[in-house]
């Protein structure tokens, strides 16, 4: 999914007083600080031209995918939701996602970063979208407060299992009806993922998606559950980043919890891209009665065009 044309614009003109090469630099410098992380919590952006260069390479991406975590998560039942705290909110990538999935037009954004801050508000009020920010560190961070909606997108795996699970305990405190976590889709982000899972059903909440049911990952050792969304790349995002190619595949992994009872898991979810063959349609699945393939054909006509028209991390019924 596209951002809208607002942000993307005025994404553009944040970045025109820097030029292409300096931001080039900054781009460059950036991924290798995210390279060389080792799940401390280090700063990683900390001036304004990386936050617009965060904007610019990495918002598209973490968007598309907080947009495909929630649409699979939510399905249809995308009512009762109207409050919203993004964790680690950077520029907004995550709330703008979920006006679009659920129509959240407020969110509180908690964000360490000022310079992230300062673009997150600049885009805000460039979509009409109305939000509070608060300075601070999760790690610090005292909740007051009880959300429909809590996110968590690419900030868990910066923290060690400590660490980490303090944030949880916090998460699930202020969570009042879904709770989602989204990390790379890596192997070492999908056990983590795992980690996060049974450490929260621990704490009472309701694993509803990707699984179809709240149990133990059922996956072998040597396999990970993971999703993509294509991005589309601007022409500035191209030259930042000395690309030709006119997308990427952002994957991902992500948890998501319902704490209130009011939204359920699936019955199943289709963990590979469909191997569609003459007549006939094999998929990968992961069940309520664990992982199996299941072949249909063309004679089963509904089910048959629906399969045809699925992805990886759609629902099957």
């Amino acid at each position: 999914m596209l951002m809208s044309d607002n942000i993307r614009n005025t994404v553009e003109k944040l970045a025109e007083k820097y030029g292409v090469q300096s931001l080039k630099k900054a781009s460059d410098a950036l991924t290798a600080t995210y390279a060389s992380n080792k799940s401390d919590g280090a700063r990683l952006v900390t001036t304004p031209e990386q936050a617009a260069v965060y904007a610019i390479v990495r918002m598209p991406a973490t968007y598309a995918a907080v947009c495909s975590a929630l649409s699979h998560s939510v399905s249809d039942n995308t009512d009762g939701f109207s409050t919203m705290l993004d964790v680690g909110a950077g520029t907004g990538a995550a709330y703008f996602a979920a006006n679009n999935i659920l129509g959240i037009s407020h969110a509180d954004f908690l964000e360490r970063e000022p310079a992230m801050i300062s673009v997150a508000k600049t885009l805000c009020s460039a979509e009409e979208l109305d939000a509070d920010f608060i300075k601070s560190d999760v790690c610090v961070f005292d909740p007051v407060k009880k959300y429909d909606l809590v996110t968590a997108s690419y900030a868990l795996n910066e923290t060690d299992k400590t660490t980490r699970e303090k944030i949880l305990d916090k998460l699930i405190m202020c969570t009042k009806k879904l709770l989602v976590i989204i990390e790379p889709g890596t192997p070492a982000a999908f056990s983590l993922q795992k980690e996060i899972r049974d450490y929260l059903k621990g704490k009472g909440a309701a694993l509803i998606a990707p699984c179809p049911e709240n149990a133990a990952c059922r996956l072998p050792e040597n396999d990970w559950c993971h999703f993509t969304c294509r991005v589309p790349r601007s022409k500035l995002h191209k030259l930042v980043k000395g690309g030709d190619v006119p997308y990427e595949d952002e994957k991902f992994t992500y948890s998501a919890f319902c704490l209130d009872g009011s939204i359920s898991p699936c019955r199943s979810r289709i963990l590979r891209h469909p191997l569609i063959e003459k007549g006939k349609i094999t998929l990968r699945l992961c069940s309520e009665y664990g992982i199996c393939s299941r072949t249909i054909y063309k004679s089963d006509k509904d089910l048959y065009k629906t399969a045809r028209k699925s992805a990886a991390g759609d629902s099957l019924l």
